[in-house]
C-alpha cells in the first residue's frame, strides 16, 4: 500500500495538507512529532508528522489480509516505551527559512491490521502534549488565543473521533449500505451516544436526503442531525394545559421509588406559582414513606401553598372536591416498584378515584434503558399522559433517552436538572435532549435550567 508523510507546524495544517492531495476521505495511520535541526542541531522547532493514505488504498489493504492473519504490531507503536520515544527522541530534519507542508510519497506501509491500544495511547499523549504547550507558550493576543482554540477544538474533534471508532471497532459491514462516507463519523458518533442503529440510520438518511450531498460546512450538518434526532422525542407543546372552565387542573405524579417524585412535585408547583400566578394546592398520599409528608410540608409552607393528606383512596375525592378554589391541584403519589402489582393496584384506586386531567409518570435519567422500559411498561397502564425525566444532570447515556422516550411514546412535559427548588427545572426540549446525545454535558458538568414562561 502507498502511504505519504506529511510534515507542518501544526496539526490542522498537516490534516489540511493531506485532505487537499488524498481527500476528504483520507485516512491517517500514524502521527508523530520531529523536530527540524537548528542551530548547531539545537533549539530546532517541533512539527507535527502525519502518515496518510487514501481510503480506498486502506480499504483495499484490509481486504487482502485474511482473518486469520495473527496481528503485528506497527513499527511506530509497539509499546508504551515507542510512544515515549517519539516523543523524547525527535527525528532532525534539515532547517529552512519556512516550512511549507513536505510531501514524501513512495513510502511502502506493512499491510498489518491496527493496533487500537496505542492509537489511544498516541492520540492521548498528542493532545496532552499541544495543551500542556499552549498552556508554556506566553500569553497570545485575542486574535492568536482564538486561533489556538480553533486548532484545539479541531484536534479534539479529530482524536475523539479516532477514539470513538477504535472502542466500537466498527468493520465496514456494520455501517448500513447507503450512507456516504463524509457521514458515516456522524453515524458512529450517534452509535457511541447509545442511540440504537436503527434510529441513527433514520436519522442519516433523513440528513443526507435533506442536504443531498451538501456535507462540507460541519457545524450545518450537525444541525441537521440534531434535528433529525430530535423529531424522535415526543415533546408536549406546553408542558401544562390550561386549566378547565369548571374547576382547578389536577394533575398526579406517579413513578417508582428514588426518582425525585416529590421534588418534582414541589419544583411543578412553584413553576405554577411563580410563573402563571395560580393558586396551588397540594395533596400527598405518601404515607408510607418515613418523613414524606414532612418533606411536602416544608416545601409548602415556603411556597406558600395549603396542604393535604390523603390516607386511602377514600379521602382523596372529598379533599379536591373541598379546594375549588384553586386553580391547580398536584398530587404526588407513594412511589412504588414496577414488580409490585399489589401495591401498582392500590395506587391505581388513588388516581381513578381522584380522576387527575394529567398523569405524570417521573422516571429518572440515570437508569439503564431495561429498567426504564419495564418501569414505563409498569406504570402506563394507570393512564399516564406525559413523562418527566429527573437528574438530567446525573445521566450518562442521552442518546439512549432519546431510543426509551421514542419507544414509550408519551410526551415529555419537563427535565430536572438538579436539587434545587424551584430552579433546576425545565420544559422539555427535543433539540435540547438531542443535542446532548450528540455532545454530551456542557461546560461545568451541569445543565443551564431555564424558567417555565408563563
Amino acid at each position: 500500500m502507498n502511504s505519504k508523510i506529511y510534515r507542518a507546524n501544526t496539526m490542522s495544517q498537516a490534516v489540511e495538507g493531506l485532505r487537499k492531495d488524498l481527500g476528504r476521505d483520507a485516512v491517517i495511520l500514524e502521527t508523530r512529532t520531529v523536530r527540524r535541526s537548528g542551530f548547531w542541531g539545537l533549539l530546532g522547532a517541533t512539527l507535527v508528522e502525519v502518515h496518510a493514505a487514501t481510503a480506498a488504498e486502506v480499504r483495499a489493504a484490509r481486504e487482502q489480509v485474511p482473518d486469520e492473519t495473527p496481528e503485528r504490531q506497527p513499527t511506530f507503536f509497539q509499546s508504551d516505551q515507542a510512544v515515549e520515544q517519539v516523543a523524547t527522541s525527535p527525528v532532525d530534519l534539515p532547517a529552512h527559512s519556512e516550512l511549507p507542508l513536505v510531501d514524501v510519497p513512495g513510502r511502502e506501509v506493512p499491510d498489518l491490521p491496527p493496533d487500537r491500544e496505542a492509537t489511544r495511547r498516541m492520540a492521548r499523549a498528542m493532545l496532552e502534549k499541544l495543551e500542556s504547550e499552549a498552556v508554556d507558550e506566553p500569553k497570545p493576543g485575542p486574535v492568536q488565543a482564538e486561533a489556538v482554540r480553533s486548532e484545539l477544538g479541531e484536534l479534539r474533534d479529530l482524536v475523539g473521533q479516532v477514539l470513538r471508532q477504535q472502542s466500537m471497532q466498527l468493520s465496514d459491514t456494520s455501517v448500513p449500505e447507503g450512507i456516504p462516507e463524509e457521514m458515516v463519523a456522524w453515524y458512529v458518533d450517534l452509535i457511541s451516544a447509545e442511540v440504537s442503529r436503527e434510529l441513527a440510520t433514520r436519522v442519516i438518511e433523513s440528513t443526507c436526503q435533506e442536504l443531498g450531498g451538501r456535507f462540507e460546512d460541519r457545524q450545518l450538518v450537525r444541525d441537521r442531525v440534531i434535528h433529525h434526532l430530535s423529531s424522535f422525542v415526543p415533546t408536549a407543546n406546553t408542558p401544562l394545559p390550561d386549566p378547565p372552565l369548571n374547576g382547578p387542573l389536577v394533575i398526579a405524579m406517579v413513578g417508582p421509588t428514588g426518582v425525585g417524585k416529590t421534588t418534582t412535585t414541589a419544583k411543578i408547583a412553584a413553576t405554577c406559582r411563580l410563573h402563571r400566578g395560580g393558586r396551588v394546592a397540594l395533596i400527598t398520599c405518601d404515607t408510607y414513606r418515613v418523613a414524606a409528608v414532612a418533606q411536602l410540608k416544608t416545601y409548602a409552607e415556603i411556597l406558600g401553598m395549603p396542604l393535604h393528606v390523603a390516607d386511602h383512596p377514600g379521602q382523596i375525592r372529598s379533599i379536591i372536591d373541598g379546594i375549588q378554589d384553586a386553580d391547580v391541584i398536584i398530587i404526588d403519589t407513594p412511589g412504588r416498584s414496577q414488580r409490585d402489582e399489589g401495591r401498582l393496584d392500590e395506587l391505581s384506586q388513588f388516581l381513578e378515584a381522584a380522576a387527575p386531567h394529567q398523569t405524570h409518570l417521573v422516571l429518572s435519567g440515570t437508569a439503564g434503558e431495561q429498567v426504564l422500559l419495564r418501569e414505563a411498561e409498569a406504570f402506563l397502564p394507570l393512564g399516564v399522559d406525559r413523562i418527566v425525566l429527573t437528574k438530567l444532570d446525573e445521566a450518562v447515556s442521552f442518546g439512549m433517552l432519546v431510543d426509551v422516550l421514542h419507544r414509550i411514546g408519551r410526551e415529555l412535559s419537563f427535565v430536572t436538572t438538579g436539587q434545587e427548588v424551584p430552579a433546576d427545572i425545565e420544559p422539555a426540549s427535543g433539540d435540547h435532549l438531542a443535542s446532548l446525545a450528540l455532545r454530551g454535558m456542557q461546560q461545568g458538568g451541569a445543565l443551564r435550567s431555564f424558567p417555565v414562561d408563563p
